[in-house]
């Protein structure tokens, strides 16, 4: 028996209605990726801002020194430390905080302060470096302190009481100047 002879046209007539399929898929997009990267500007090919669920790059706010903060422990209301601060005190500076930072310095912090005291609860969404974060009652008074919040954590961080102010600082500060709750802080802010 001898094999059947085979004509190099037939070969592309007997192809699948599948494989024509793939092959126009294909060639589709090679055309579409044509078009993209050669003809598209830079900034539509990767503007991105109107995505949803797409992260963007976002300046790093710089420190911003707007006053003096002192740890005052709880007897003598000796000075523990003092800090250089930055003040959140309206809800946009309050919701902004310590995000998209990727340092701060050991005697730098930020004060949040609240228009009434109640009780708080901070989470670390989009901050970058681990924070202590201390919960000040209205008589200025050390309530609750966490120690090292890890960043870019969801989790409710609340305070165990009614608190005014709330002051961040890199994580081990309190523990490396022995600050505790029931000391308390002072501070002044520059005009």
């Amino acid at each position: 028996m001898s094999k059947p002879t085979t004509n190099p046209e037939d070969k592309i007539t007997n192809i699948s209605s599948a494989q024509k399929l793939l092959i126009l898929v294909l060639m589709g997009g090679a055309v579409v990726a044509i078009i993209y990267f050669f003809f598209l500007n830079d900034e539509e090919a990767y503007d991105v801002s109107d995505q949803p669920n797409i992260s963007t790059v976002v300046d790093e706010p710089q420190f911003l020194e707007e006053g003096k903060l002192w740890f005052l422990n709880e007897e003598q209301r000796d000075t523990l430390q003092q800090i250089t601060i930055e003040v959140a005190d309206d809800q946009e500076q309050r919701a902004q905080g310590m995000m998209y930072r990727s340092s701060m310095d050991e005697l730098q912090g930020m004060l949040f302060i609240h228009d009434r005291s109640e009780t708080q609860a901070y989470w670390m969404k989009n901050v970058k470096v681990p924070l202590d974060i201390i919960y000040v009652g209205e008589s200025k008074e050390i309530v609750t302190i966490y120690q090292g919040v890890m960043p870019y954590s969801e989790k409710s961080i609340p305070s165990s009481s009614e608190a005014r102010y709330v002051v961040e600082v890199n994580a081990g500060f309190t523990g490396r100047h022995k600050i505790k709750e029931g000391d308390y802080i002072d501070f002044q802010i520059h005009n």
